[in-house]
């Protein structure tokens, strides 16, 4: 208890500090790194009923700080983005509260969803005004990563856990508090996340924004830090033992070597000249990797089984709700799952599915058809909004626009096969993003009005880019 007090005070003399120097913006990059660095152990119960974790505390500084705050004349959107999904799926998930089977845990998990992570988008989204921010946001993400990265190296190599230091927490996965050792893989290093695969996903994302900061970095110090931060975050990527994490890194990297700058492919080139050479020198990493593919697709293996799982999940599912039309509809409430006490046979052997190893899967049982719909395609249109941002963009500026993409498509597949949203520090990253991409075309329109406002009065000065949602312009938006 006595560690997480000292951790708020950081936190707070840190956050007004800024804010007192240097304005409320600058408090966003500061408050991404507390937020993707401190684990959800990091918490003080008050009563029993509300829980202040150091996630939340940072959101209610930030909602304290931003009472009084000016931004530059013109920076604020005239309309919130997204606004209208998130009051529907608000509005969706109250009405899957009032008739959940377990009505306390879904009342939790909806004040969780406004206040964890819609507060947290409406404040960065509101308060963004400078392209750079956003660069300092990554930097400071990456940042995070990398000190979670280096208590993962230590867990890895020295079989000690930063999360040990606080309070044993029991969550979705069990309890907190000591090493995770998995059966058939050994010891899996998860750092201040709350599950191996969580950890592995958030440098999934992570690791293709360093590729990016070092594309654009101008200070060699700033290289020097995310070039060793890189050692770290590949490492305990590999040390988490998760699949979906190694495939959603892969399949991220991908759209740099086609669309991205020079650079970047460099890097990326020379990273899997390293990684063949590691695999030469030790092969016990290459034979980690193909004794996980060839668990995998045996069946009978606890890998395998692990699979075939997320698909017997899915039936269980659908069939749950073909039960009741009503419940269909709106599901059985956030966080009902493991109140439905479903069974399933793998293998010919029944189980119990105590865990629901998908997002997909959980948004459709607990918020139904219709939850799931409306969260889905608030998530495609996001993913379009960035493909359409890109396409409308100078080749510098749509290279924001890739990593976006990379990252959105990467948190996306993750939810297919593992509960990774609606808790924990990725979920925050996914707003934070979000925000950043909804606010990224009106951060440049205004970046290029204030370079255009420098030009001579007779000279001719052309609008490089117009609202997404107005007339098609054939030109480019472009920041000198």
């Amino acid at each position: 208890m006595l560690l997480v007090i000292l951790i708020d005070i950081l936190v707070l003399a840190a956050l007004v500090y800024v804010k007192s120097r240097r304005g409320f913006e600058a408090t966003l990059p500061l408050a991404a790194f507390f937020l993707i660095t401190f684990p959800e152990e990091s918490k003080i119960s008050l009563f029993g009923l509300f829980d202040v974790t150091t996630q939340r505390f940072v959101t209610l500084l930030l909602i304290s700080l931003s009472f009084g705050s000016r931004n530059q004349p013109g920076t604020l959107a005239r309309h919130m983005p997204l606004s209208l999904w998130i009051g529907a799926i608000a509005f969706w998930w109250t009405l899957a509260t009032l008739n959940s089977i377990a009505f306390v845990d879904s009342l939790k998990a909806l004040f969780s969803l406004i206040l964890d992570y819609f507060a947290i988008y409406v404040l960065y989204v509101r308060h963004l005004s400078k392209v750079q921010t956003l660069r300092s946001i990554f930097f400071a993400v990456a940042c995070g990563l990398i000190v979670c990265s280096v208590f993962g190296t230590i867990e890895a190599y020295g079989n000690w856990s930063v999360v040990s230091m606080f309070p044993a927490e029991s969550h979705r996965f069990g309890s907190s508090g000591g090493l995770y050792l998995d059966d058939a893989r050994g010891l899996r290093v998860q750092s201040t996340f709350g599950h191996p695969i969580l950890f592995g996903s958030a440098l999934a994302m992570g690791i293709p924004m360093t590729l990016y900061l070092l594309a654009t970095s101008k200070s060699r110090m700033q290289s020097r830090i995310l070039w060793i931060g890189l050692l770290f975050m590949f490492t305990s990527i590999f040390k988490t033992s998760s699949r979906g994490p190694w495939l959603a890194l892969a399949g991220s990297l991908v759209p740099f070597l086609f669309f991205g700058r020079r650079q970047i492919r460099k890097y990326i080139v020379i990273i899997s000249i390293l990684a063949v050479t590691v695999v030469i020198i030790r092969p016990g990493v290459w034979k980690t990797i193909w004794d996980d593919y060839v668990s995998t697709v045996d069946n009978h293996s606890s890998q395998g089984e692990s699979y075939v799982y997320r698909y017997e999940l899915y039936r269980l599912v659908v069939d749950k709700l073909d039960e009741s039309p009503a419940h269909a509809i709106w599901g059985y409430g956030p966080q009902s799952f493991p109140y439905l006490h479903l069974s399933g046979t793998i293998n010919g052997r029944g189980m119990e599915f105590v865990s629901c190893d998908s997002s997909i899967a959980a948004l459709l049982v607990e918020t139904g058809y219709m939850g799931l719909a409306l969260m889905g395609t608030m998530f495609l249109y996001v993913l379009i909004f960035t493909i359409r941002t890109a396409s409308r963009s100078s080749h510098a500026n749509g290279q924001l626009c890739i990593l976006f993409f990379v990252n959105l498509l990467a948190f996306y597949f993750e939810m297919t096969n593992v509960a990774i949203l609606g808790w924990g520090q990725q979920t925050v990253l996914l707003w934070v993003i979000i925000a950043m991409i909804m606010s990224y075309p009106r951060l440049l329109r205004h970046s290029q009005r204030e370079s255009s406002s420098d030009v001579s009065d007779t000279e001719e000065v052309a609008l490089v880019f117009e609202p997404l949602a107005g007339q098609r312009n054939s030109a480019r938006l472009s920041l000198p």
